[in-house]
């Protein structure tokens, strides 16, 4: 998702006939794309039961309405031993466009979602632990924050099945070391992570053979990380963000993978954090408020849950980080 996620909804394509609305084959579309960004049209195909002309079409009608906003990629955060985090609270400032600004010139700056009541996440990706002092002051003065909560990211992947947000995940022990070509291919890719090989070759200036097996070890060795930016929102789907508190000596893992179970909405997944063992936030997309109505209902019969307290983002905006300052790539001369 880059940009703003809420577009005005008469100059957006969906609005003029184009697309109507997402339906579930879109959404699991999505889903795939998001979990592997240069996963091939067959493939979709057949995950998906239906042809390849029809994925082609699908993912250009997504494009065209802004669904479907690129795909980008870069060093894994896991590679880097950096340190994602989350600050979050309400909000005083009464310009919401002039705080997301002040917020992005700092280097350490990923992305920020508002949700209602001004209420703002702000996501840091550190070099170090160090920084996080420094930084989640800038975050309170900048947003005018006075009571932030700070959340310092769990690299569980297990709680989000499906999707690596923020740069969750881990890569292997055995992983080598990133050389230069290594570096190269992933500048090549920041722009569109869906280039082909022969594309990557003619910019790097390697052979398609090498190309591909420096990729396929990166993608084994978790050492690249790659993402689809999409507005979900534009095409009637809406971002709702939950935030659970659980009862003292509750398994925390436990009632995620309940909650992901009881509740499979396509898109979903749960932001847990190392330094707050008994807080959840679940995340997820849904296009029908009743299923919002029927979660909060459910939630509370929930007797790990002690209070739940949902709200929905209507505003993102994606940064480049201190992590996005690669090697400059010159183009093969043809």
């Amino acid at each position: 998702m880059i940009g703003w996620l809420l577009q005005e909804r008469f100059n957006s394509p969906y609005s003029a006939g184009i697309f109507e609305e997402m339906d579930d084959t879109d959404r699991k579309l999505l889903i795939l794309v998001h979990a592997e960004p240069r996963i091939h049209y067959q493939e979709l195909a057949s995950r998906l039961g239906i042809s390849r002309q029809a994925v082609h079409h699908r993912m250009q009608m997504l494009k065209e309405s802004g669904v479907i906003q690129g795909t980008t990629a870069g060093i894994s955060i896991s590679y880097l031993d950096a340190i994602p985090i989350a600050i979050f609270g309400t909000s005083k400032t009464s310009s919401i466009e002039g705080t997301l600004d002040r917020l992005g010139q700092n280097e350490l700056t990923r992305r920020v979602v508002v949700a209602g009541g001004n209420y703002l996440y702000v996501v840091g990706l550190l070099r170090k632990m160090s920084d996080l002092d420094r930084y989640a002051e800038f975050v309170k003065r900048v947003a005018e924050m006075p009571d932030p909560v700070v959340g310092i990211y769990s690299m569980d992947a297990s709680l989000m099945p499906e999707f690596t947000v923020d740069g969750v995940g881990k890569r292997k022990q055995s992983a080598r070391k990133l050389g230069p070509l290594d570096l190269k291919i992933i500048a090549s890719l920041k722009d569109d992570a869906r280039k082909s090989v022969a594309e990557i070759a003619e910019i790097v200036d390697a052979s398609a053979k090498t190309v591909r097996r420096h990729l396929e070890e990166m993608i084994t060795e978790g050492l690249l990380e790659m993402h689809m930016w999409s507005d979900t929102p534009s095409a009637g789907d809406m971002l709702f963000l939950v935030h659970l508190r659980l009862r003292a000596g509750a398994d925390r893992n436990e009632v995620c993978r309940r909650i992901l179970s009881d509740h499979p909405f396509e898109e979903a997944y749960i932001r847990a954090f190392s330094n707050l063992p008994g807080f959840l936030v679940w995340v997820f997309w849904t296009d029908k408020l009743p299923a919002m109505r029927r979660v909060v209902r459910e939630l509370g019969e929930n007797r790990d849950i002690i209070s739940i307290m949902p709200n929905f983002a209507y505003l993102e905006k994606i940064y480049s980080t201190w992590r996005d300052n690669l090697p400059e790539v010159t183009t093969r001369p043809r």
